[in-house]
C-alpha cells in the first residue's frame, strides 16, 4: 500500500515522502497515529513538489555551510581560565564556543552543531568538530591557557 507520511517516521521516511508499506501496518499504526495518509494522485503530485522544494533548500544550506567551513578551517579559539595544574576549575562547553565564535569571528552557529563528547576540562590544545550541515564537517582548534 502506498502512503504519504505526514510526519517523520524513524526507519521509514521523512515528512511528505511517499513510501510503500504493508496494508496492515498502514491501517493499524500509521493511520491511527496520524503519521500517514493514503496516497492519491493529487497528494503524490503535491509531495513531489514539496520534496523538490526541500531538495533545493537543502542544496542552498549545504552551500552556505561549505562557505562557513572554509572560514572556520584555520580558526583557533583561545580561552584563559583558572586552573590547578592541568585541570580547570570550570569547563568549556558548546555554549562558550558559540559565544567565542560570534564575538571573535563574527560567525553565528547553533549550539547543536558542536560535537563535543564532554566539556573541555584541561589546559592545552583541543580539537573540536563542528557539523554545519549534513556531510559538512570542520575541525577548529580550542586553546586553553592558565590564568596567572
Amino acid at each position: 500500500m502506498k502512503v504519504i507520511l505526514k510526519k517523520r517516521v524513524p526507519n521509514l521516511g521523512n515528512e511528505w515522502e511517499a513510501v510503500t508499506v504493508k496494508s496492515g501496518y498502514a491501517r493499524n499504526f500509521l493511520f491511527p497515529q496520524l503519521l500517514a495518509v493514503p496516497a492519491t494522485p493529487a497528494l503524490l503530485k503535491k509531495a513531489d513538489k514539496i520534496q523538490s522544494d526541500r531538495l533545493k533548500k537543502l542544496e542552498e544550506i549545504v552551500a552556505n555551510a561549505k562557505e562557513t567551513a572554509e572560514k572556520l578551517k584555520d580558526v583557533v579559539l583561545s580561552f584563559t581560565m583558572k586552573s590547578k595544574g592541568k585541570k580547570l576549575y570550570g569547563s568549556i562547553g558548546d555554549k562558550d564556543i558559540v559565544e567565542a565564535l560570534k564575538k571573535e569571528q563574527k560567525i553565528e552557529i547553533e549550539k547543536d552543531m558542536i560535537k563535543l563528547k564532554e566539556h573541555i576540562k584541561t589546559v592545552g590544545d583541543h580539537k573540536v568538530t563542528l557539523e554545519l550541515a549534513e556531510g559538512v564537517k570542520v575541525n577548529i582548534k580550542v586553546t586553553i591557557k592558565e590564568e596567572e
